[in-house]
């Protein structure tokens, strides 16, 4: 099969997919924020957020929106948790049901004003696909985004110490893991695939040199680019003691030269202070890795917003 043509190379005429223009009924809000000196590219849209739906996030979807709003955002996509290893002790079906109830209100609420998407955070959907495909039949999301938290008989490695444990054995586990992930083929973007090295070198100090996982890394992004998946820069260890995105350009670089076509950009917020944070450092470095557009998704299709 021909592979396309990346949408930002000169033979590339046009995009496959439509390209997003801000409504003019949200210039004000934009022009607003940009006096105050919020932002200064136009299209800011944030495909990684979580509201209290999420038991480890603050504010509801309603003050998510008036904070995108006065924001001057154009718009965020809900990625609530749904951790498939945590499903039944942390009630995710409730959960789930009462944060599409709370999106459609606030979709109702907001809808001239903020595009408003409604996604998922699948986490380890390697550990039940019947259990998966349950999820992802049970309401009609926009956006799906995969991730890795853990891995098998591990806990999360945001609460791990490290004192006993090899990094490196590690992380050559979490990337076969996040390598079935991608081959699973059953989302749109994958999280934060650095996401081990954020507690790692940032919380814990380690000095773990990641360049050893390259070529594991290289399975996951391969794959990515070969399905049509997105890959997902993640802003919000720019806000902790790592200083990076996840993961950082060259990781990005090395997506575009295996073809990937689809980057999206993610704030990761857990409350609305945070919203689109890092996103303006997220299109620049997109930019620097050869993209043009960066995306969000609707109806589980790809639309492009033009980096500007």
């Amino acid at each position: 099969m021909e592979r396309k043509k990346p949408f930002g190379s000169k033979r590339a005429k046009k995009a496959p997919f439509p390209i997003v223009k801000r409504p003019m009924n949200m210039l004000y809000y934009f022009h607003h924020a940009q006096e105050k000196g919020i932002f200064m590219y136009l299209n800011i849209f944030d495909s990684h957020t979580h509201s209290d739906t999420s038991w480890d996030a603050e504010h509801s979807i309603t003050f998510l929106c008036e904070t995108a709003v006065k924001k001057g955002i154009l718009g965020f996509a809900i990625t609530d948790h749904c951790e498939i290893n945590e499903y039944a002790s942390r009630d995710i079906e409730t959960r789930i049901r009462q944060g599409h109830f709370e999106m459609l209100k606030a979709r109702a609420a907001f809808g001239k004003s903020l595009m408003l998407c409604y996604g998922i955070e699948l986490g380890q959907m390697n550990y039940d696909l019947n259990l998966t495909h349950h999820v992802l039949e049970m309401k009609p999301y926009d956006f799906v985004l995969g991730s890795l938290h853990c891995i098998r008989g591990n806990e999360d490695f945001y609460f791990m110490d490290f004192k006993d444990e090899d990094p490196y054995a590690l992380l050559e586990e979490y990337y076969q893991e996040l390598y079935e992930v991608a081959k699973l083929n059953l989302f749109d973007s994958m999280a934060h695939i650095t996401y081990p090295i954020r507690y790692m070198n940032g919380k814990h100090h380690l000095g773990v040199d990641l360049s050893r996982m390259d070529d594991l890394i290289d399975l996951t992004l391969r794959t990515l680019a070969q399905n049509g998946k997105a890959l997902e820069i993640n802003t919000s260890g720019l806000r902790g003691p790592i200083g990076e995105t996840s993961p950082t350009l060259k990781y990005v670089k090395r997506f575009r030269e295996l073809g990937g076509e689809y980057v999206t950009l993610g704030s990761d917020a857990h409350s609305a202070e945070n919203l689109g944070d890092g996103i303006q450092q997220a299109m620049e470095m997109a930019h620097q890795a050869g993209f043009s557009y960066f995306t969000f998704y609707k109806k589980r299709q790809p639309r492009l917003l033009q980096i500007y």
